[in-house]
């Protein structure tokens, strides 16, 4: 199949334009974060592979399907495995408490002849085992999204949720610094013992640092939207000076209905720190106060551009080996700015399981 072709114009100091041909499939160069061995960030641009050279057989590995953000990185993963010529399996663990499921499901991919794997850990520390065993068999490790905490992978491209939750700190801590009046915050990030919730708590901890934001409660749940639900209405009733929540997504989405039954949507302001399509039209609604976001497709793309660079050239000590990508902050005021193409998956796209088999 043929990618399709545009003209990509520039205006020119001379007032002319300069126009080149530009592969309508192509998402680089892309501005990333390099961040070294010794933890120092440097911006660098990110370039894509043109084509593989065979048919890699990769296996990738999603905690679950139940929401946009997993729905979006599978459309992520299967249009860079098109793109690219390979073959990709994706696996559904089936939820964040499905450590083992995910490990096995890993485990018969590579016996059934995978050469890499993209794997978004359910356990940041669960997973070191098998990681090392993977090593030993020369499988090529793409450590996805979350981020786990072992040495034995290839390359790490994250949208660092460390990065996610420090943005939405950040945010708050900005609207109410240090000497204003203190504002009380119920915070759900999202299920206990998940490296991304370790992530998102530690960075938006370090984002309201010495300022007038108070964690009021923070709760934890699997993020399935009624379980979300039933922790936001727990902490509404436990807590009745709230003035904001912030958590996952899911759980801004499901919190939006119980706060307009309750006339509080006035009262008590949603922070959602990921963006879904959800999210996004209660922001153009001014329904909810911000989103973090996070280029969830692109990332995707990265991941399997990742395996295949490697399985072509092997780990060539120059190479990037770990990359987060760049998100930002909307607002009701700023979402018009958005890109939906980056973060989610088209309407109407459904889970693809298996490609180019």
């Amino acid at each position: 199949m043929t990618s399709k072709l545009f003209l990509k114009c520039v205006a020119t100091a001379s007032m002319t334009l300069s126009c080149s041909i530009v592969n309508a499939a192509d998402w680089f160069p892309l501005e990333v974060n390099q961040v070294g061995a010794d933890g120092n960030v440097v911006k660098v641009a990110y370039q894509g592979q043109q084509k593989a050279s065979q048919k890699w057989p990769i296996c990738v590995s999603f905690p679950h399907m139940k929401d946009p953000f997993w729905l979006a990185a599978n459309y992520g993963v299967v249009e860079e495995a098109k793109r690219l010529g390979v073959s990709v399996q994706v696996l559904d663990a089936g939820g964040y408490t499905q450590l083992n499921n995910q490990i096995s499901q890993i485990e018969n991919c590579v016996a059934g002849g995978a050469k890499a794997v993209v794997m978004v850990s359910i356990d940041a520390e669960g997973v070191g085992n098998m990681l090392k065993q993977l090593k030993e068999k020369n499988i090529v490790v793409i450590d996805a999204f979350n981020g786990s905490k072992s040495t034995d992978v290839a390359a790490r491209v994250l949208t660092n949720p460390r990065d996610e939750g420090f943005r939405a700190g950040e945010y708050l801590a900005k609207k109410h610094p240090k000497g204003t009046p203190e504002v009380r915050v119920g915070w759900l990030p999202g299920p206990a013992g998940a490296g991304f919730v370790e992530g998102f708590n530690a960075g938006f901890q370090d984002g309201i640092k010495d300022s007038a934001v108070v964690i009021a409660e923070t709760k934890y749940g699997d993020v399935g939207k009624e379980i979300q639900a039933r922790l936001v209405e727990d902490m509404l009733q436990t807590h009745k000076d709230l003035d904001y929540i912030v958590g996952t997504a899911v759980m801004v989405e499901g919190a939006l209905p119980l706060l307009k039954a309750r006339k509080l949507l006035d009262k008590v302001k949603l922070v959602s720190v990921y963006m879904t399509p959800g999210v996004h039209q209660g922001l153009k609604k001014g329904e909810i106060e911000a989103a973090g976001v996070a280029p969830i497709v692109t990332t995707a793309k990265m991941t399997i551009d990742s395996a295949v660079r490697i399985l072509e050239q092997g780990n060539n000590p120059e190479a990037l080996t770990r990359v987060d990508t760049i998100g930002t902050v909307y607002t009701p005021a700023s979402v018009g700015e958005f890109d939906p193409s980056i973060t989610f998956a088209p309407a109407g796209f459904r889970p693809v399981f298996s490609f180019g088999k």
